[in-house]
């Protein structure tokens, strides 16, 4: 024992202490450490930090387990084909799972093991958690370490949790038995391989034409209030305005939910999803798919959501290296409480006739597509993979990268608009969100009546420009604001929808430090494209 020479000061410095110091020190080297100890005061709430829940994100699915050693395996149960089920709730630090057979973990009756376990203190290193059998036979303890297939990325690929298994009722003193197991995360399906495309509309979605034409039909209105006027000009001179030239309407700037960019928006879907329909029946959603449930609740459920059964369950989150703010926020649009808080009441009040009433058509696009639309792109992505090679690129492919790799069909990452409409998924909630146009005119018949009329535009069902429609030309790009009618590589295609002229534009719209002419000087050099950029005002 050691006397705090602090304290050994204060007892000296008390002016007219009746008590004299040296009582003091005495006290001190008699004082019995025990003393000190507290037992723990009221419970309070206690959720996970952002290194639990990741520590989380990794260890929540479905696992094969084979057991090693000479005296390996657990009562009642072979050495192989075994599975593991793990589950932790968002935020949440208990571990809870079963073990059994993969025939018995699927069907109705109870199972061999229950695992029983938490994270307070755990990490990668080590996590651990018993099984207790429902039989009456022994239980166990597991100590396992998690090795990320894909090191450091953590990202919601396969992983392997090896680690050593011991009978509870054994004692310690005893030599550990040689009993080890390791633990093969199963990889989440993507959706393509549970809703394939007929090869018609694989071609269409997937050609460059269309890619190029998706994203950068985006990119123009997302970027459009913060380009420079430099840049503006060369997007204008290639045809690639958002709108009409010179009455642009930007999708993210101050006028946004006023400027009509939110008819664009629910118009060019519209004429989207008509078109793949010609080629393949993609119903919408009839409402958001739930997330996933409980493995105590519904053992069943939670088995067929991580095989992924209807392609639209949500895959698992990811992480990227030293940005730890987009992997918390990724988790976070991902997580259960945020479907409950956010999804939920977007779908109620997108079908809420009142609240519709409230709405013109333009707010209301652009209110569905801040909100909901981007939501929903990364709530149901999964993550981003090289097509190559599979590897995790965590932030996704660089915007202005046209690597011919990009271009293949395992290329549908939902966060990039040049692939997103590669997804099956994209289909079923554009789907679900054009359905909500509808419930918007059937909601103004109710409350106001006959203040919006239908109107065919550009061979879509849409409707008049009025009080509650604020344009009469909706922006499906070149096609309906271009002026140009020189053929470009394609035959019918015009100039602005070459692909070689969609590339400039991105990469203007993109480029940070190239200059204008730099760029346009990049492109292939043809008589037509020539005389097609100085007409527009670009000097090659």
């Amino acid at each position: 024992m050691t006397i705090s020479r602090r304290g050994f000061i204060a007892g000296l410095a008390v002016a007219g202490a009746t008590v004299p110091a040296v009582y003091y020190a005495h006290k001190e080297l008699t004082h019995d450490p025990e003393d000190d100890i507290v037992t723990p005061g009221e419970a309070s709430v206690e959720l996970a930090d952002v290194a639990g829940q990741q520590l989380a994100d990794q260890l929540r699915g479905v696992w094969d387990l084979r057991f090693e050693g000479s005296q390996a395996g657990i009562t009642g149960l072979p050495l192989h084909g075994v599975q593991l089920y793990l589950d932790v709730a968002t935020k949440g630090r208990g571990l809870r799972g079963f073990v059994d057979q993969q025939s018995r973990l699927e069907g109705p009756g109870s199972v061999a093991y229950r695992v029983v376990g938490d994270l307070v203190g755990a990490s990668s290193a080590q996590v651990r958690w018993r099984l207790l059998s429902n039989q009456g036979d022994v239980d166990y303890e597991c100590i396992a370490s998690l090795d990320e297939v894909w090191g450091n990325f953590a990202n919601a690929g396969s992983g392997t949790l090896s680690g050593r298994l011991q009978p509870l009722d054994r004692s310690m003193a005893l030599p550990l038995l040689d009993s080890h197991f390791v633990a093969v995360k199963r990889l989440f399906p993507e959706a393509r391989e549970r809703l394939p495309y007929t090869p018609e509309l694989e071609a269409w979605l997937t050609s460059p034409e269309h890619r190029l034409f998706h994203q950068l039909w985006h990119a123009t209105r997302d970027k459009w209030d913060r380009l420079p006027e430099e840049k503006k000009g060369a997007l204008r001179g290639l045809g690639w305005q958002p709108g009409p030239r010179d009455h642009e309407r930007d999708a993210r700037g101050p006028r946004k939910h006023r400027n009509g960019s939110g008819i664009d928006f629910l118009f060019m879907h519209r004429h989207m999803l008509e078109t793949v329909r010609t080629l393949q029946d993609l119903p919408s959603w009839t409402h958001f798919p739930l997330p996933k449930p409980n493995v105590e609740q519904d053992r069943q459920g939670f088995a067929r959501y991580f095989d992924n059964h209807d392609g639209y369950c949500v895959p698992p989150t990811w992480q990227a290296p030293g940005d730890d703010a987009y992997g918390v926020w990724v988790s976070a649009i991902k997580a259960g409480e945020t479907f409950c808080s956010n999804f939920q009441v977007w779908e109620s009040q997108y079908q809420d006739p009142l609240y519709l009433s409230k709405l013109t058509l333009g707010a209301f696009g652009s209110e569905l597509e801040m909100n909901l639309h981007d939501w929903l792109h990364m709530c149901w992505a999964s993550v981003p993979r090289d097509p190559v090679n599979g590897a995790p690129v965590p932030f996704a492919r660089d915007p202005a990268d046209f690597a011919a790799r990009w271009f293949s069909a395992e290329n549908d990452f939902l966060g990039d608009p040049f692939s997103s409409h590669v997804n099956p998924v994209f289909w079923g909630f554009h789907g679900w969100i054009d359905d909500r146009v509808e419930d918007w005119y059937r909601a103004h018949e109710r409350h106001n009546p006959g203040q919006v009329r239908r109107l065919e535009v550009n061979g879509v069902n849409w409707f008049a420009p009025g009080r509650w429609v604020e344009v009469e030309d909706p922006w499906l790009g070149p096609v309906t604001h271009g002026c140009s009618s020189v053929p470009g590589t394609f035959p019918g295609k015009s100039v602005e929808m070459d692909v070689e002229t969609m590339k400039l534009a991105l990469r203007i719209t993109f480029g940070e430090d190239d200059k204008i002419g730099d760029l346009v000087r990049r492109v292939p050099q043809r008589p037509w494209y020539a005389r097609h950029l100085s007409l527009r005002g670009i000097t090659l």
